[in-house]
C-alpha cells in the first residue's frame, strides 16, 4: 500500500481554493477512482497526486 497526497483546485464564489488530503491507497486504479470522484464535483476543475515517501 502506498501513501499519495491528493491535492485539488475548485473555483467558488469566485475564488479558487486549493486543499489536500493524505490517502493510502492499494493500486493504480484506486488512485484513479479518487481522482475522478473529486472531478465529480463541479467546481473543481484540477487535481494532482503525489507519492510520499516514508
Amino acid at each position: 500500500m502506498k501513501r499519495y497526497r491528493i491535492i485539488y483546485k475548485q473555483k467558488f464564489m469566485g475564488k479558487v481554493i486549493q486543499d489536500s488530503y493524505v490517502r493510502s491507497i492499494n493500486n493504480k486504479q484506486e488512485l484513479h477512482n479518487a481522482i475522478n470522484a473529486l472531478y465529480e464535483d463541479p467546481h473543481v476543475f484540477s487535481v494532482d497526486y503525489e507519492e510520499l515517501k516514508d
